[in-house]
C-alpha cells in the first residue's frame, strides 16, 4: 500500500497494519481526527486536520474495504 500526502514523498508498506498505524500516528492518536474525503476501487482519500494533510491512500480493492472498515470500526471517522 501506498500513502502519498503533502510532503510529495510516497510512503509504501508492505501490508495493510502498517499502513493504518502510519495514520493512527499521523492524527496523534485521537480518535474522531479523521475527514473521510473519498474512496474507490483502489484509492482512499482522508484528511487529519492535527497535521493539516491529505492522505491518498492507494492499494488493492481488498486492502482499501479493510483499511475504510477498519477506520470506520475503530472510530476515526468524524
Amino acid at each position: 500500500m501506498n500513502i502519498i500526502s503533502d510532503s510529495y514523498l510516497p510512503y509504501e508498506y508492505s501490508n495493510k497494519f502498517e499502513c493504518l498505524r502510519h495514520i493512527e500516528s499521523r492524527c496523534h492518536s485521537i480518535k474522531r481526527s479523521l475527514k473521510f474525503i473519498e474512496k474507490n476501487n483502489e484509492h482512499l482519500c482522508v484528511r487529519c486536520p492535527l497535521s493539516g494533510d491529505y492522505l491518498y491512500i492507494e492499494g488493492t480493492v481488498e486492502e482499501i474495504d479493510w483499511l475504510h472498515n477498519e477506520l470506520s470500526i475503530r472510530k476515526w471517522y468524524r
